[in-house]
């Protein structure tokens, strides 16, 4: 390796590292954002830090505003804060690191305005090529991390990811060989202004274009964000229940890995970009990803991701060539955010203003128009055409094409093939990481990261745990990520099935984190996750230790508020068949959903052919309407029909002994706590169901308590540090 080939190597490796701080970036806001209106159940204000991504308007007035924002010493600026905006991940409050993400933000769309509109063209390159690459770094290292962005994984590897962002920095900041304001061979500034002036004052009819193609970014850059921000993505949007639930995560989502990167190929070898029946392609695809079902819907998904990949560089390539770069990237931020608030208007249509009919449920008009606007971007007309390759990974400028075209054409440089090649490599081997991290989680994640049952004793074959918890989408009550905290009170907990409700992070706005895949692996159960993330859910999640034989994923009546998910499903106990319905019940101010969701419950129950587990949460208080219609029309008993302080979870059985019900407090996880009960299959229908109450835990055998990680019995809620039994609890019952 020559001493060009190092430098190449450096100058592409530390716009990679920009590259995928840009994602990090755009991926974290949107959850930081999330926050307020999580808690507050209504539009608090926060949201209006999305302002962020208007940051570009700086480059609208020309002259020397322009030249001010671009300089070098503006982008060292830019760099700094986006490196601060990463760091933010250990401010000491929500509010602290919510704003200093939002500067990061607001720098990185800083730089991209400055970088890629530069007027020197190896800048243009490698910035281009160094934030495609970044994406490509980001999906790789969160297969790595099973679904989550690790710069906002835990503190140590973000320290770590802030420490090589930091060196790509330092070293970008002084780099002698590229200079920001370094002019191209064939620049000639007296002409460059003189178009300017022009373009300030006659309206071209390029303009219209201008807008067309701007829109067309914005739309691409949703697509990318939305659907292929996490290759688990379309897997979720695909899933059905068991036994046949469609092509799981793991390790089909290798396959979209593959697909991604084989779109960026295809872009650098083919014209087909630009061809409408590419166009009718990618149309076509996106709707069978929102319509068809299980592996139909997965190749309509995996199609789609070639295509966005193959016309993304297409359209930056004319994306570029407008004429203003800050109204160009302002409006294609715009169209961006319009996209990402209306899949939060979809699916919490029921919180926001402007929601009902007009909203609720439409994901699949979205992506629809989405893929129309990225399409007509795609085979808009170009006046400088040159095929997008990595030898020459952006286009001149066109006024600076027009200049040299007039002259000869244009030969390639073998420097720019060798950038091309180097290109090439770090897409391929980043792909390949990408796959092996597949591997590695197949082969070594069960060995040593799979969290063990913490000293229970073995107990009977008949006997069986389960737990219920609003799980909050997997970030505390400060907002931070909450995975691997929430996956060790799990184990402590030592039940056999657990439902999470609130669960489908997987939407863009929730950080694209895919929680039963996540969850499933760490604590090495079975997974059941359902409705799909394109049913509008807040997403229902079932895990077990024990196989799950069938399951159905239901869309409980939600005439007037959102839609209520539900699973019914069966589990193998040690070759006893038992029935599982979990459920998040409709908004309590919606009293015709929950009454008719109360009925279809109550109807799953009752026609269980087995053993029956109902885990929901019902937003009613004890003794209410919908309780009495599970209790009575769904022939469910109560775990404890004396515990009266409850609202929302539920915990009822039918056929089953009870053995103990405890509640344990949420430790700032959550909202809502956790609720636990166990069970004895009986041996027979006449066997009777434990009667007597008691609070000695020596009243039962060791096997039966439960487990002492979280203190002792509790009378009253609790309010002190961790996670600690409450309410009354531990209870025992016995004959």
């Amino acid at each position: 390796m020559n001493g060009s080939s190092i430098s190449n190597f450096i100058s592409l490796f530390r716009e990679s590292c920009i590259g995928y701080a840009f994602w990090c970036l755009v991926h974290g806001l949107g959850p930081m954002i999330w926050f307020y209106p999580l808690n507050e159940l209504d539009v608090t204000g926060y949201e209006a830090f999305v302002v962020v991504a208007f940051s570009p308007v700086l480059f609208i007035c020309r002259g020397t505003i322009n030249e001010i924002f671009g300089s070098h010493g503006a982008i060292q600026l830019y760099l700094v804060l986006m490196l601060g905006g990463c760091a933010s991940f250990h401010a000491p409050s929500t509010l602290s690191r919510l704003v200093g993400l939002s500067f990061g933000v607001a720098a990185a769309f800083l730089m991209q305005a400055s970088t890629w509109w530069s007027e020197d063209e190896q800048e243009r390159k490698l910035a281009f090529w160094g934030h495609t690459i970044g994406f490509i770094a980001l999906l790789s290292s969160r297969v790595w991390y099973v679904s989550i962005t690790p710069m906002w994984n835990d503190q140590m590897t973000n320290k770590i990811i802030v420490t090589i962002l930091a060196l790509a920095i330092g070293i970008k900041m002084l780099s002698p060989h590229i200079n920001i304001h370094h002019k191209s061979p064939t620049h000639k500034p007296k002409e460059t202004s003189e178009r300017e002036k022009t373009d300030t004052k006659e309206k071209s009819p390029e303009e219209g274009s201008d807008l067309l193609v701007s829109i067309g970014y914005g739309a691409v850059f949703f697509v990318i964000h939305a659907i292929l921000g996490e290759v688990s993505v379309i897997s979720r949007f695909t899933v059905k229940g068991f036994p046949d639930t469609g092509p799981p995560p793991t390790p089909w989502s290798g396959l979209v890995l593959v697909m991604i990167t084989a779109g960026l190929f295809l872009s650098m070898f083919t014209n087909i970009s630009k061809s409408i029946v590419w166009s009718v392609f990618g149309l076509i695809s996106s709707m069978g990803l929102m319509f068809l079902d299980r592996w139909y819907a997965f190749a309509c998904g995996a199609g789609l991701a070639l295509y966005i990949m193959s016309v993304w560089p297409t359209i930056c390539e004319k994306m570029v060539n407008t004429k203003n770069r800050g109204k160009s990237l302002v409006i294609g931020n715009a169209v961006y955010l319009s996209g990402i608030f209306g899949m939060v208007w979809c699916t919490a249509y029921n919180f926001v203003p402007f929601g009902g009919e007009l909203a609720r449920e439409r994901t699949y008009v979205i992506v629809a128009v989405m893929i129309v606007f990225v399409g007509l971007a795609a085979c808009l007309p170009n006046e400088c055409e040159k095929s997008l390759c990595l030898a020459l990974a952006l286009p001149i400028k066109r006024f600076y094409l027009q200049a040299r075209l007039q002259e000869q054409p244009q030969i390639e440089k073998p420097e720019e093939q060798n950038f091309g090649r180097l290109v090439r490599k770090f897409l391929i081997g980043l792909a390949l990481v990408g796959l092996m991290g597949f591997e590695y989680r197949n082969v070594v994640w069960p060995k040593y990261n799979v969290l063990q049952p913490l000293g229970r004793e073995k107990i009977q074959d008949k006997e069986f745990s389960a737990l219920i918890w609003t799980f909050h989408f997997g970030y505390d009550n400060r907002g931070w990520p909450s995975l691997e905290r929430a996956a060790e009170i799990l184990n402590n907990t030592q039940a056999d099935v657990i439902t999470l409700l609130e669960s489908d992070a997987s939407k863009p706005y929730l950080g694209n984190n895919d929680i039963a895949m996540w969850l499933g692996e760490r604590l090495g159960m079975y997974s059941d996750f359902g409705p799909s993330t394109r049913d509008h859910t807040w997403g229902n999640l079932l895990l077990s230790k024990y196989p799950i034989v069938k399951s159905q994923h239901h869309l409980l009546p939600s005439p007037h508020g959102e839609l209520a998910p539900a699973i019914s499903a069966t589990v193998n106990i040690s070759g006893n068949l038992v029935d599982f319905v979990v459920t998040h019940m409709g908004n309590d101010g919606d009293n015709l959903d929950r009454k008719l969701q109360a009925e279809e419950l109550s109807r799953l129950s009752r026609t269980a052919e087995n053993p029956v587990v109902f885990l929901g949460y019902v937003t009613s208080a004890p003794g209410s309407r919908d309780y009495k219609q599970l209790t009575g029309s769904g022939k469910l008993k109560d775990i404890d029909p004396t515990d009266k302080d409850r609202w929302c979870q539920y915990i009822m059985y039918r056929d089953l002994i009870r053995l103990g019900y405890a509640r344990i407090s949420n430790g700032g996880l959550s909202d809502t706590e956790l609720q636990m009960a166990r069970w004895k299959i009986p041996s027979s229908v006449e066997e009777p169901d434990n009667g007597k109450l008691t609070l000695n835990p020596d009243d039962v055998p060791s096997s039966r308590r439960f487990s002492s990680s979280f203190g002792e019995l509790h009378h009253g809620n609790w309010y002190g540090k961790g996670n600690h039994y409450h309410v009354g609890t531990p209870k025992y019952f016995v004959p």
